[in-house]
């Protein structure tokens, strides 16, 4: 990979009626490369990844609706919305010959957008993307709601909290850094949150929401490659299946990560990405 032209990117915005929808553009040459985090992240968890990336791609880093700099919406989440919301990017923004990178939920996005506008869309990279969702599941992740929305005195308390917390303490330096510097603000209380909008975890938006990505990748020509954390593998049995059956799809183990596995192993996250996207041979595990 060649050396990151960019360590920080230009906050941008699009504007469609009254909703504006943020981006992070790092600039770099060659074929675009964008970003779509998952719930409760933004554009900014790709910090690390992206000042790698940039050396070699053009890249892109929205934030969705409800989340980041984008508009907080009081609805407007379910899945339907998410993937209608990266086709207005891609549409606004007259993208074509995507390389589309999406974690969680912005995985099962990017498949769906992909699969309704295929056009612009030339490789996708699918990092652990939510594969079936139904009612439980989504009573579970909306139960979020419920509780108390934790908040901080200040950033370093957030700080330390995140270097100790046994999910995030996995995340590297840089990254913990990152999240504090750019994925927060100061609430109504005084009190440090995280950009990310309660309503998007909403019941009322979950509750009738249900997804099954399958049939979805099956639409779906052009290569796929999905990235599964070591302790992600039994969850996404599924995936490995559909890599036998789909000349398409490729996958691989990415060692010693979790679900955030792109915050964890940043650099070799990046790596992946520009292989693919360059079409260089991938190894089954990282």
């Amino acid at each position: 990979m060649k050396t990151p032209k960019t360590r920080t990117p230009e906050s941008r915005y699009l504007y469609q009626n009254d909703i504006k929808s943020h981006y992070a553009d790092w600039g770099g040459t060659g074929q675009t490369v964008l970003l779509v985090h998952g719930n409760m992240r933004t554009s900014r968890s790709f910090d690390a990844v992206s000042r790698v990336l940039n050396g070699d791609s053009h890249v892109l880093a929205m934030d969705l609706i409800g989340h980041g700099n984008s508009t907080w919406t009081p609805s407007g989440y379910k899945f339907s919305d998410r993937s209608k919301d990266v086709d207005n990017f891609v549409t606004e923004k007259k993208l074509n010959g995507i390389c589309a990178v999406g974690h969680s939920l912005g995985g099962a996005a990017v498949t769906m957008c992909a699969a309704d506008n295929p056009k612009p869309f030339d490789k996708l990279v699918l990092l652990e993307p939510m594969m079936e969702v139904k009612k439980n599941t989504s009573e579970k992740s909306s139960g979020r709601t419920e509780r108390p929305r934790r908040t901080y005195e200040d950033l370093n308390e957030l700080r330390e909290v995140l270097q100790n917390h046994k999910v995030t303490r996995r995340w590297t330096p840089e990254v913990i850094e990152d999240v504090v510097q750019y994925e927060t603000y100061t609430n109504d209380q005084g009190r440090v949150d995280i950009k990310w909008s309660p309503e998007t975890l909403s019941f009322r938006e979950k509750k009738d929401d249900h997804l099954n990505l399958e049939p979805i990748l099956k639409q779906l020509s052009i290569p796929i490659l999905f990235v599964i954390s070591e302790d992600g593998k039994s969850e996404f049995e599924k995936v490995f299946e559909l890599e036998k059956d789909l000349d398409n799809v490729q996958c691989i183990v990415m060692s010693d990560t979790g679900h955030n596995m792109y915050m964890e192993r940043p650099d070799a996250l990046a790596k992946i990405v520009s292989d693919f996207v360059n079409s260089h041979e991938l190894p089954r595990r990282v």
